[in-house]
């Protein structure tokens, strides 16, 4: 049997071969392999994002790629990326990643997610395999752009990395424009099998609803690393918020069924909005690309007066782009659901 060892010399040799060095955003220069063919995110978000730019170059997933949280409809997704092999996260979740057989699966480089709260931690435990590995900011909505650029060029993907990019800096900027000047809405995020799940003000789970012109009723400090904080019903009503938005599909059917939810003003106008999750998540968990499509979604419901947008034609519009599909009108009717 191979020691963990012997296998830590194969990248190695062939990063001493041909190599390019990349400067990162905090201006740390990396040395990384000039022909990239096998990927590994360490975490979810840089995971979806090897998908936007090339998903043949992924050799892995953290996570099942079908959760309660992401859709993976395999009308949407490629065949290749649904066979990929579950290799773990380094987040706990039931699936923790070993590094021999991270090893196992030879990756010529793995996409670090700088704002990660682990990322020290993540950092060290692959630093003992001496992969390459390349720093990636992706939590802050304005930071994607650069994140399309520095990504497309660690993996080979310069050209897709900047068309990606720019597109991104178009909807970002009309959605900035539109909603900076109005009154932020008050809204709830509704997690968990019973709705009273939620995130705290400043968590990056909640960083394409507050940039969309949301303000979150719930203040508070996060309690652990996975965010989902208890609340009572009691305090929900107390915050009474202009809009919900829920995760959970059955949750979102209870909740607009239940009497009790119903003395919420949100409920009672109609604006309880259910979070589409195909092919991944729109908004959160994890927070990836789709977040270009979602703070369009998200601004619409926060502010229908000043961004008014056709969501069939942008949803087609993305899903061409970012996901390599051409949707017909039933697609996309399903995908908005409710929510148009």
């Amino acid at each position: 049997m191979r020691t963990l060892f012997s296998l830590l010399l194969i990248p190695l040799v062939g990063l001493t071969l041909h190599a390019k060095t990349l400067t990162d955003m905090d201006g740390r220069i990396a040395t990384l392999p000039d022909q990239t063919d096998r990927v590994f995110g360490s975490s979810p978000p840089m995971n979806y994002l090897l998908y936007a730019l090339n998903p043949e170059k992924m050799i892995g997933l953290n996570f099942k790629a079908k959760n309660a949280n992401n859709g993976a409809d395999p009308q949407i997704l490629s065949q290749k990326f649904l066979s990929l092999p579950v290799i773990g996260s380094f987040h706990g979740g039931g699936q923790s990643i070993n590094l021999e057989t991270l090893m196992a699966y030879k990756p010529q480089l793995v996409l670090l997610w700088q704002d990660d709260m682990m990322v020290q931690t993540v950092a060290k435990e692959i630093a003992k395999t001496n992969i390459p590995t390349f720093m990636i900011p992706f939590r802050k909505i304005n930071d994607m752009p650069r994140a399309f650029r520095l990504a497309g060029d660690a993996i080979g993907e310069h050209k897709r990395g900047v068309v990606l990019a720019k597109y991104s800096e178009g909807i970002i900027s009309e959605v900035h424009n539109r909603v900076s000047k109005a009154k932020p809405t008050r809204y709830y995020y509704a997690e968990g099998l019973d709705g009273l799940s939620t995130e705290c003000d400043q968590s990056f789970h909640i960083e394409a609803l507050n940039f969309a012109g949301g303000e979150n009723v719930h203040k508070c400090q996060q309690s652990g690393l996975l965010g989902l904080e208890k609340i009572t019903f009691e305090t929900l009503l107390t915050y009474d918020p202009d809009v919900i938005i829920v995760q959970n599909s059955s949750v979102y059917t209870d909740l607009t069924s239940d009497p009790l939810w119903h003395n919420l003003r949100a409920v009672k106008s109609g604006r309880i909005h259910l979070v589409p999750i195909q092919p991944f998540n729109w908004i959160d968990r994890p927070p990836s690309f789709m977040r270009v499509l979602g703070i369009q979604w998200l601004a619409q419901k926060f502010h229908p007066n000043e961004y008014k947008a056709n969501m069939t034609k942008r949803t087609k519009e993305f899903y061409n782009l970012f996901l390599r599909v051409n949707l017909s009108d039933e697609q996309t009717k399903n995908l908005l659901g409710a929510n148009q």
